[in-house]
This record gives C-alpha cells, structure tokens and sequence, in this order.
C-alpha cells in the first residue's frame, strides 16, 4: 500500500535537515544539487515560454535523414585488374546490396563522374582516392568503401540507424586504439564513408582538403584527412557539434578478421562476432599473402546472412 505523506509534526526541522545532509555522502549530496539544478532550469524554461508563448520546432534539422543508395568504390587500375582479395570484396556488396547501385571507378572513369581539379597522376593514388571519395560524396551522397572493405550485413539493415544525422564514419574509440598503437593516433577512419548530398560534415571536410592540396604533390602524413577532420572539429563550432550529433561506433569490430590473420585469435570468437551482427563491415587488406587471404575467406565464407 502506497505510504501516507508525512504530517507537518513528522517533517524534519531546518536543524534535522541539515543533520541529516551532514551525514549524507559526498556524491549523493552532489546528487540531490545536480537534481535541484535541472528542476530550476525546467522551472526557468517553463516560465520563459508562458511569457513568450515559445516553444523551439527544430524538425526540419533533427528529423532522420536517408542516405542515397549509391556504393562508390575505386581501384586505379580498373575492377578487372584488380587482386583476387579486392575483387572478393567487390562482390561482397553487390551480393549484400541488390538494392543499391555499386559503381566501382578507375583512374580513367572518375573524372567523368566528379570534376576533379587534380589528376590521378598528379598525386599519391591513395591522396587521390581521398579527395575523390569527399567529392563523390559531396556532390551525390551515398556511401564510399575501399576496395579492401567486405560488406558482411546488408547495408539496409544497419546504416539507416547509425546515419541518421546525414553522415557516419567508424571511429577510433578510446578501447579500440589499442589496435593502431603505436602509430599515429586518430579518431575516425575514412575507408566506410556515408554522407547525404551536401552535407554539413562533408562539405566542409571537403572543401579544406581540396584546399590542402593546392600547388601540393604529397602530404605530410599518410593520415592526412583523418587528421585534418580533427583540426576542424577544433576549430569550426558547428562542424565539432555536427560530429558531436553522430553515433559513435568503433573500429576494432571492423578489424577483427584483420587481427585474427595477422595475430592468430581464436576463430571460433571471431566467427560468432560476424554472425551476430555487430561488425557489418571488415577492413582488409589487398597486399596480403596467399595464406592470409585464403585464411581470411574461410573466416567470411557463410559468415553473411
């Protein structure tokens, strides 16, 4: 039965109240302030729109966005030149995707789809390949995927959720870093790409790494998109809260047929993690020997549903 309130005689005085505050503990004293603050800020917002008569409507910015059901992938040389890994990887997301249009470009056909101010031989093909997946992206949204990306779940079944806010990328959490220690850190990958057309993210990560490489033939650093999105976060306000909106999801998950061709990791483990579902990408790697790629398609062999 539900307790009676308690009479005016049973309520404790100014003198028991602060006793009994004195022998709350330090967190739950911090706990009763921080509850009292949130009650006084509803309190103030309550009465602001009682004087006002507003109420903020942010549906046009909020509502779920849909990404474009296009896959980009590049290989320079051309699909049909293409290693038998990468060429697995291809077909990965024809088969997982039936719905989605796979274009896979080459070093001849990319500029026929974008403007591309800098040629394929002008630069590094991995620099190349990094401007041309934010200016896919831009200009037509969709998704881009390395050619060493295997698709193990249908993209339909997961990435409207995860990309709702009209941009994803996997990110390097703080558990996962691990995995690229003791090479340069950094917090987000660009090998799985998912951007609405005109997006806030890509548009402006766009526009700095074509200006980047103005009168440029090489980078500093291998890792120069990932570095150059944590330089914008740190200094465009909007661009770091347009980030902050984006679901988080780490990269080892993506990795972890990669860890287990190249440090042996139980199988078993690693097999039950891609039938469950929660690593719907793997990253792998095109150059790798004979044995680790065969040892890598019996790990995906039946792994997709």
């Amino acid at each position: 039965m539900p307790y009676p309130a308690p009479s005016k005689t049973m309520r404790p005085t100014c003198k028991a109240r602060g006793r009994m505050m004195r022998s709350y503990p330090f967190w739950l004293l911090i706990f009763v302030l921080f509850i009292q603050i949130k009650m006084l800020a509803s309190f103030c917002r309550r009465a602001y729109r009682k004087v006002t008569g507003h109420k903020p409507d942010h549906f046009d910015t909020t509502v779920p966005r849909q990404i474009p059901k296009t896959v980009w992938m590049y290989w320079d040389a051309g699909e049909s030149s293409a290693p038998e890994l990468v060429q697995m990887c291809i077909a990965s997301w024809r088969i997982m995707n039936p719905t989605w249009d796979v274009t896979v470009l080459d070093a001849s056909t990319a500029g026929n789809m974008v403007d591309m101010p800098i040629g394929a031989t002008d630069i590094p093909v991995q620099s190349y390949a990094d401007l041309l997946r934010l200016r896919l992206l831009r200009q037509m949204g969709g998704v881009w995927a390395d050619a060493t990306t295997y698709c193990v779940q249908p993209l339909d079944c997961w990435l409207p959720l995860v990309a709702q806010r009209g941009f994803f990328a996997f990110t390097w959490t703080p558990t996962d870093r691990w995995f690229i220690w003791p090479g340069v850190r950094r917090s987000l990958t660009n090998w799985f790409l998912a951007s609405e057309t005109q997006g806030e993210i890509i548009s402006q990560w766009e526009m700095y790494s074509f200006a980047y490489w103005e009168n440029r033939k090489k980078p500093h650093i291998y890792f120069w998109p990932h570095l150059l999105f944590e330089v914008l976060t740190l200094l465009r306000v909007r661009f770091r809260k347009s980030y902050a909106s984006i679901p988080k999801i780490g990269c080892y998950g993506s990795h972890i047929v990669h860890d287990c061709v190249t440090r042996s990791r139980d199988e078993g483990i690693v097999r039950k993690v891609l039938l469950s579902g929660v690593a719907p990408v793997q990253k792998l790697r095109w150059d790798w020997s004979d044995e680790q790629v065969e040892r890598a398609k019996m790990l995906l062999s039946n792994q997709t549903i």
